[in-house]
């Protein structure tokens, strides 16, 4: 009967080791799904005003970058225009020629904030492709946007583009992650 009771105290010890074990394991879980929601900032309408004075900031601005630099041999670039509304260029070029050109234009733009990021979309987007072959609004304009951080710093101002299901069109994909993009050498 002793041997009986040992063992079955023996049982219970095991139980209960592994319920603590279950229950160390779900409050791991939980208290990291409360550090990873608390980190992300949901995206919020900017106001009017704040609107107002965030276009005024790109009006008649141009960003430029190429990957891995404008002299490569091949190489990739992205243009950034705020002359008339908003234009996102992008170009894939080898040597002295381009291979793949498009475009994504709109007159206007409207802007969401998430912590210290902006993040700009198109409002009623068109397209253009230029090369391989010419045509009008047959690159997807869904789901992309333009996130810009330390936009009232012209030295630490970055770029990162956005698509929702990650799949840019040609020559895509550049510039997912913050970079630095040279303003105004569209003059130069």
């Amino acid at each position: 009967m002793r041997k009986l009771n040992f063992f079955t105290q023996l049982i219970d010890l095991k139980a209960n080791t592994t319920g603590i074990k279950i229950y160390l394991v779900l409050f791991i879980f939980m208290f990291m799904c409360l550090i990873i929601s608390s980190c992300a900032n949901p995206l919020e309408p900017v106001s009017s005003e704040e609107e107002a004075e965030i276009k005024a900031e790109l009006k008649n601005r141009s960003f430029r970058q190429f990957d891995p630099s404008k002299d490569a041999d091949k190489r990739k670039g992205v243009i950034l225009d705020f002359f008339n509304g908003i234009e996102l260029w992008a170009q894939y070029a080898e040597g002295e020629t381009a291979l793949n050109e498009w475009s994504i234009l709109a007159v206007d733009y409207h802007i969401v904030k998430s912590g210290s990021e902006y993040r700009i979309y198109f409002e009623a987007p068109r397209s253009e492709q230029i090369l391989p072959s010419q045509c009008d609004n047959c690159i997807e304009t869904s789901g992309i946007s333009i996130s810009i951080r330390d936009l009232f710093d012209d030295e630490k101002i970055r770029f990162k583009l956005n698509i929702d299901d990650g799949n840019f069109p040609r020559p895509f994909p550049i510039f997912e992650s913050w970079t630095k993009f040279n303003e105004d050498e569209y003059f130069d």
